[in-house]
């Protein structure tokens, strides 16, 4: 096992930056370690390289989350989405204790390579699909708060607030 990375701040300019492309001396499988030993750390389903620190186009995710099968996608590439879209509330390891409404397609179709720099080519749907879509964001330098209106933004923090303040009262 790895040591688990620290998730960069919200506000860390990595997270804004858009990941072409795995570089040719990228170590895929201490990437991928990396990338699971902190997902698990942080009791999360779906972890992109740059919440991390490391500027790699790459992320993983439980393809299955019942029974937490990993999916690990290097240069992952959308060809396609339903037009079919469902509205669920989304969270994020780099806003913990945050969650939004968001509005996504309810499938993807998408090509990727695993750690051995082969392709393949895969359809998620519903929780799945979006996580994938979730992360697919984090390497295009954008994250589910810019989704929604800031006064979505603001009346999540509002309880988020609140929830912190009753636990602090019940100590």
């Amino acid at each position: 096992m790895s040591e688990v990375s620290k998730l960069l701040e919200p506000n860390n300019r990595a997270l804004r930056v858009r990941i072409e492309s795995v570089s040719k001396d990228c170590n895929r499988e201490k990437v991928r370690q990396d990338l699971i030993d902190s997902m698990e750390h942080y009791q999360g389903v779906g972890l992109s390289a740059n919440q991390i620190g490391i500027m790699e186009r790459v992320f993983i995710m439980y393809e299955n989350v019942d029974i937490r099968k990993i999916l690990t996608c290097f240069n992952p590439k959308i060809l396609e989405t339903s037009k079919e879209q469902i509205l669920m509330d989304e969270g994020c390891l780099t806003y913990p204790g945050i969650w939004l409404k968001v509005k996504r397609p309810i499938a993807v179709l998408f090509e990727y390579e695993d750690e051995k720099g082969e392709k393949h080519q895969k359809e998620l749907q519903g929780l799945s699909s979006r996580i994938f879509q979730h992360e697919y964001d984090h390497m295009e330098g954008t994250d589910f708060t810019q989704k929604v209106s800031r006064l979505k933004i603001d009346r999540a923090m509002k309880k988020l607030n609140k929830t912190v303040k009753r636990l602090q009262k019940s100590k």
